[in-house]
């Protein structure tokens, strides 16, 4: 306790890892952040646009990208910023904000994730009734909770963090991690750990719910016809692949984040642990879009316009 101090800052050490190679970094997250953007609202607006895609599925997808454009934005233009600073120092207030909508990302997607398996799960195993019990009402409220439970729980774990009196003020991470800020704390963090677990925990359940969803799924897929069997899988993929990236990203965050390697620190273990911010934005579009057939027909007219037009 005699060391305590009221730091207001902290200093994001991990950019040591990235020596003079600063200017590629920054042209490489640059080009990520752009193609995320690009990919992300070109996706939400052509749901949109068109009225045939006005459905459920479609619409809980624009959730899923919106949620990805929230991280990335949070993550990508702080890192450019720190990128091109001569010291990468961030005061308290940025860095809890950073903090808190980096970890609204992720518990979002948890919970639109599951709402889509919800989604799948109803139309596979009840498609006589979908439009009954997946009404316009039900939809409102499942976007509703898909939300609001992460905004809520994230401003209690948030406050539980911002109340620690830290002994040092140097954040392991090229982003502000709330388990990097917690292991500075001066004092007991029993109720930021007992939060922490019972926050991971909370989390855990939508994904038995996920998994049970798509085995039922499988289970009629694989005694339904040909024909239907296909359009089932087709459907389901991308949520599968969707599912497993963003799944194995974040728990080798959340492992790497627990266990000290920091002898084997360097720009790729420090990318590697970035991966659940980089990756699923980037890819999960084009995974729906190649996938879904109804959106790849009409992105693939789109582009078939535009080729026309530019033969003018």
């Amino acid at each position: 306790m005699e060391n305590e101090s009221y730091f207001t800052t902290f200093i994001l050490t991990e950019f040591q890892y990235l020596g003079s190679n600063k200017h590629i970094y920054f042209s490489l997250a640059l080009t990520a952040y752009l193609l995320i953007i690009i990919f992300n609202c070109s996706l939400i607006l052509l749901i949109y646009v068109e009225k045939h895609l006005h459905e459920p599925m479609y619409i809980f997808l624009c959730n899923l990208l919106f949620s990805e454009l929230i991280g990335s934005t949070t993550f990508y233009v702080k890192f450019m910023i720190d990128l091109e600073a001569d010291t990468q120092e961030v005061s308290r207030a940025v860095c809890f904000i950073q903090n808190y909508f980096v970890y609204l990302y992720v518990t979002a997607e948890i919970t639109i994730l599951t709402v889509m398996a919800h989604d799948r799960y109803i139309a596979i195993n009840f498609p006589l009734h979908y439009t009954v019990i997946i009404s316009t009402r039900k939809i409102q409220i499942l976007i509703f909770v898909a939300w609001i439970f992460p905004i809520l729980i994230l401003i209690i774990g948030m406050s539980l963090s911002a109340r620690l009196p830290l002994c040092g003020n140097q954040i392991n991470r090229v982003y502000c991690a709330n388990w990097e800020i917690v292991k500075l704390s001066c004092t007991n963090t029993n109720s930021n750990n007992i939060y922490g677990f019972l926050l991971m925990f909370t989390c855990f359940i939508p994904f038995i719910f996920i998994i049970y969803s798509y085995m039922k799924i499988l289970k009629v897929c694989w005694s339904s016809c040909k024909s239907q069997k296909y359009k089932a899988l087709q459907t389901c993929l991308p949520h599968l692949v969707t599912l497993i990236l963003f799944l194995s990203s974040v728990l080798f965050e959340v492992i790497e984040s627990r266990v000290n390697i920091k002898r084997v620190r360097n720009a790729i273990t420090s990318f590697a642990s970035l991966e659940f911010l980089t990756v699923p934005p980037l890819l999960n579009p084009i995974i729906y879009g190649m996938i879904l057939p109804e959106i790849r027909k009409r992105v693939i007219r789109i582009l078939s316009s535009l080729v026309c037009l530019t033969h003018k």
